[in-house]
């Protein structure tokens, strides 16, 4: 599925990962500053590593050596950031419409109704951002990144700011998401119990590696 192979430098920093991905929800958690959302950015194309190779579903998206890099767009990767980042001028239903405009209609993997009866946004249909609550944001993100069509959906410290409360009412449809839609997904936190929720195989990333997940973390 995903193999990685790869690493990113800045002055202050290395990133190093080796990584073979076969399950279908892949939990990393780790510190702030560990190298988590670098690690996103390089899958997605935001940054590009500084040596090594990447190679999703067969296909290499990148390849120092080759001179191979695909663009962000042709990736087929969508990423869910800590904030919704939803167009504000927009309503609900045009923000999700805006995904589907972008992608081949022919062959869509996702289908608009599919995933508003998924992530119960059609009471929220007409709002616009300013009228939603920070879950409800977030669920019309997921749902926009999903009508997309991704092949890979990168989490980034999606609950980042919500309180407990608002926790408990999103995680649910992560947990829709993995076991109703197939669609390989990577969740990146600093909170361990948002992945053993979700019965994610968790990884640690520390100083920059990918390690096994042997200890107890704290939330």
């Amino acid at each position: 599925m995903l193999c990685c192979d790869f690493q990113y430098q800045r002055v202050d920093f290395k990133l190093n990962i080796q990584l073979e991905m076969q399950d279908q929800l892949l939990g990393i958690v780790g510190a702030s500053g560990s190298g988590k959302s670098t690690f996103l950015k390089n899958l997605v194309g935001l940054l590009h590593p500084t040596q090594g190779s990447i190679q999703f579903n067969q296909q290499v998206l990148f390849d120092q050596q080759k001179n191979i890099h695909v663009p962000m767009h042709q990736r087929k990767i969508a990423m869910i950031f800590q904030n919704a980042l939803l167009f504000p001028h927009m309503n609900v239903q045009q923000n999700l419409m805006y995904a589907v405009k972008q992608v081949n209609q022919e062959n869509p993997k996702f289908h608009f109704n599919e995933i508003v009866d998924l992530l119960e946004l059609m009471p929220l249909i007409h709002r616009k951002e300013h009228q939603l609550s920070g879950g409800e944001a977030q669920r019309v993100s997921i749902g926009r990144a999903l009508l997309s069509s991704p092949h890979l959906l990168l989490l980034d410290e999606p609950l980042t700011g919500f309180d407990h409360q608002l926790k408990q009412q999103i995680l649910p449809f992560f947990k829709r998401l993995k076991e109703e839609i197939d669609l390989p997904m990577i969740y990146v936190t600093h909170h361990v119990d948002e992945l053993v929720f979700l019965h994610a195989e968790i990884l640690m990333l520390e100083q920059g590696k990918l390690m096994p997940a042997t200890y107890q973390f704290s939330s």
